[in-house]
C-alpha cells in the first residue's frame, strides 16, 4: 500500500498530567503516517486523488494545542480517529515523542496504527 507520511511535526501543547505539564506548553514530535493509494492521483496529477499533507499537518497541530490531553495515549486515539473520518485514509500510525519528558532520554513516546 501507497503511503503519505509527515515526520518531525513540532508543536508547542498542553500535554502531560504532571502539575508544571497543565500549564506550561512543552514541546511534542509527531509523526504521521497515511496509507492511501496514491496511483489516480500519480497517472492523473490530481491532488484531489490524495491527501494533503499540508492540511493533514494543520490539522494535528491544532488538534493537540486545542485539546491540552492528559495522556499521550489519549490524544493519539483521538487523533487517529479524526484522520481517519475527516481525511479518508485506509489507516494511520501516529507517533507521538515527548522530548523534554526525560532528560537522560533524546525523546520518549507511544506508536499507535489504527484502521477504518
Amino acid at each position: 500500500m501507497d503511503k503519505i507520511f509527515i515526520n518531525g511535526l513540532k508543536v508547542s501543547c498542553i500535554i502531560g498530567i504532571l502539575p508544571d505539564e497543565r500549564v506550561h506548553e512543552q514541546p511534542l514530535i509527531m509523526d504521521v503516517c497515511m496509507e492511501h493509494s496514491l496511483k489516480q492521483a500519480g497517472e492523473k496529477g490530481d491532488l484531489n486523488l490524495s491527501i494533503n499533507y499540508a492540511m493533514v499537518a494543520s490539522f494535528c497541530m491544532n488538534f493537540a494545542k486545542e485539546r491540552k490531553a492528559f495522556l499521550l495515549e489519549e490524544l493519539a486515539e483521538e487523533l487517529c480517529a479524526e484522520i481517519l473520518q475527516k481525511f479518508n485514509p485506509s489507516s494511520v500510525t501516529l507517533r507521538l515523542s515527548k522530548p523534554e519528558a526525560v532528560k537522560e532520554a533524546l525523546g520518549v513516546g507511544i506508536e499507535i496504527t489504527r484502521c477504518k
